[in-house]
């Protein structure tokens, strides 16, 4: 059957979709989208306003994690999660946190960081094929910016929690990766779930010295570099943890 996974270019879960497919083996078709082009597409494409959305044949499926369930159906091995049933529950636990609770973190960062920075947009597009030309695109990446920090509820106020909260987050991925739940040699669920969130926040410039002294930076290396870069100093000094500030 033929598959097609609906992205966002940028994306954390959609790069966690597309690591599980390339680790299975499983041929697929791209769809790059417009940012919140999702929202008018999805429900006739996939069924959802977000992405990731996938169809394999006539079925649908909408988010990362139930496309994983359904990926590791269709092909169990190599599976992404493992088959002892308290440690499936322990990867599971940390994939849930991981979709439900951090996942929106960089979102919203990065979506503050667009309102300060517009152009910086450009830069998560890498090589996707859009729908119409760049510099078509260009003029409107102001506005784009406005809507999408409205849809994701991206407010400076909310930005600043976030990152107030990202150093105790960050420990608690080491401490998985100390108790092996997360790091393997071969990535379970919750490894990508978690360590897209962690290759997202290290592409900000600001950021990165923070993330780069912890354990939780080595996820990253499930994935290809990370296309796209939120340039330093985008993000206040006052704003960021003590580690990740600029000497």
């Amino acid at each position: 059957m033929a598959t097609k996974l609906y992205v966002l270019p940028g994306s954390h879960p959609c790069a966690a979709v597309e690591a599980a497919l390339r680790l299975k083996s499983i041929d697929y078709q791209r769809v790059d989208w417009l940012p919140l082009a999702q929202v008018l597409l999805g429900p006739l494409r996939y069924g959802g306003r977000t992405v990731p959305g996938m169809r394999i044949g006539s079925e649908r499926l909408v988010g990362s994690r139930a496309i994983m369930r359904r990926l590791d159906a269709l092909t169990p091995e190599p599976s992404l999660l493992p088959p002892e049933p308290q440690a499936r529950e322990r990867v599971l636990e940390a994939e849930r946190w991981g979709d439900e609770v951090f996942q929106s973190v960089p979102r919203r960062i990065i979506d503050v960081a667009f309102l300060r920075a517009p152009a910086a947009m450009e830069s998560y597009a890498g090589d996707a094929r859009l729908p119409l030309p760049r510099a078509m695109l260009r003029p409107m990446l102001p506005l784009t910016a406005r809507l999408m920090a409205g849809r994701n509820n991206a407010r400076e106020e909310t930005a600043r929690a976030d990152l107030d909260a990202l150093p105790g987050q960050l420990e608690k991925i080491d401490a998985w990766i100390a108790d092996g739940v997360l790091g393997g040699d071969q990535p379970n669920a919750a490894d990508l779930q978690i360590g897209s969130t962690v290759r997202l926040l290290g592409s900000i410039a600001d950021l990165r010295s923070l993330i780069e002294a912890h354990a939780a930076s080595a996820l990253a290396r499930y994935f290809p570099p990370m296309v796209g870069e939120v340039p330093a100093g985008t993000l206040p000094a006052d704003w960021l943890p003590a580690t990740s500030v600029s000497i």
